[in-house]
C-alpha cells in the first residue's frame, strides 16, 4: 500500500523503511491510515507534518512520471496517488459554547482552526 514512500522516513504507525503492511491488520488506533497526531502549538509537529505533505507530493509526481514514461510503465497501467488529510481533534462542546452555538455543533468534525491537535491520515485517492 505505502511501497513509494522514501526510506527512513520517520511515522509513527510503523509505515518505515518501505515495509508493506498486511492487509487487514490494524494499527493501534483502528485504522491503517493512521500516520501521527500533531500538536497545533507544536513547532516540531508542524515541521513533521510539512515533511510529510512534501514526501507525498513527490511520491504522487514519480507516480505520474512513471505512468508517462513507456520504459517504466510498459503495460500503461495506473500507479496509485495518496492524500494527506487533517482530522481535528480537541473539545467540542466548550468551543461552541464560547461561540455562542449549540453545545452538539461539531459532534461531527472539529474545524482544524478551532482544534487543540490533529489526527493525520494518507489514504489512496480513487
Amino acid at each position: 500500500m505505502y511501497n513509494y514512500l522514501p526510506a527512513g522516513l520517520h511515522i509513527e504507525s510503523g509505515y518505515t523503511d518501505n515495509k508493506k503492511l498486511v492487509k487487514g491488520l490494524r494499527n493501534r488506533r483502528g485504522s491503517q491510515n493512521y500516520v501521527m497526531t500533531a500538536h497545533i502549538e507544536s513547532a516540531g509537529d508542524m515541521l513533521e507534518l510539512e515533511t510529510i505533505r512534501k514526501a507525498v507530493k513527490i511520491i504522487n509526481m514519480e507516480a505520474k512520471r512513471a505512468e508517462e514514461s513507456s520504459y517504466r510503465n510498459p503495460l500503461n497501467s495506473r500507479f496509485p496517488r495518496y492524500r494527506v488529510k487533517c482530522q481535528g481533534r480537541g473539545p467540542r462542546a466548550s468551543v461552541a459554547r464560547a461561540e455562542g452555538v449549540h453545545p452538539r455543533r461539531y459532534d461531527r468534525s472539529l474545524p482544524l482552526s478551532k482544534a487543540e491537535r490533529m489526527d493525520v491520515y494518507i489514504y489512496e485517492q480513487s
